[in-house]
């Protein structure tokens, strides 16, 4: 089971998605590859950071972190 994050992390998707509230490094790993512009450095981390604590090698904190620094490095974070 992948524990929820204790601050989830509000992206906005653009006009085809709207906004998107990523919950745990499951949901963070599937819109990493779906919601994400291609090629950028802090989502390829970001991707290599939540499989590790979805296999549990890491805790879910340093996910939600380098998710929200990917999001907000793409422009999609909503703060």
């Amino acid at each position: 089971m992948t524990e929820l994050w204790e601050y989830p992390v509000e992206i906005d998707t653009g006009a085809s998605g709207g906004l998107k509230c990523i919950k745990n490094s499951r949901e963070a790993v599937a819109s990493l590859a779906i919601d994400f512009p291609r090629g950028g450095a802090d989502a390829g981390l970001a991707k290599k950071v939540c499989l590790r604590a979805v296999s549990g090698t890491v805790p879910g904190d340093s996910a939600a972190q380098a998710y929200r620094i990917a999001a907000r490095s793409a422009g999609i974070l909503r703060e």
